[in-house]
């Protein structure tokens, strides 16, 4: 019997925190298999604000006047600048760099 059709045999019930419950399957090898594409479908996020930030940011990257940024280019200003938002950046050390 493979591990989603033991599984599936099981009683239904309320494991209460299903993040938990399916974590503690995959680290005590259990079901390792079906825990880890549960706890992927589980941690994926259950609206689409992100992924329209994401194109947001994107679309004030890569305007009508830049368009033929490299797609690394791109992929660095995207990155450079949510770390500059999250103060991950230090600005002496960047001015410092600049300066280089």
């Amino acid at each position: 019997m493979d591990q989603l059709e033991a599984y599936l045999m099981q009683e239904t019930f309320d494991c209460g925190d299903p993040i938990r419950w399916w974590y503690d399957k995959l680290t005590s090898n259990q079901w390792p298999d079906l825990a880890r594409m549960a706890l992927d479908y589980l941690s994926i996020p259950a609206t689409s604000v992100d992924v329209e930030r994401a194109f947001s940011v994107g679309r004030q990257t890569v305007s009508l006047y830049r368009h033929s940024l490299s797609c690394d280019t791109i992929r660095a200003s995207i990155v450079f600048g949510n770390r500059c938002k999250e103060n991950l950046v230090d600005d002496r050390e960047l001015v410092e760099l600049l300066r280089e």
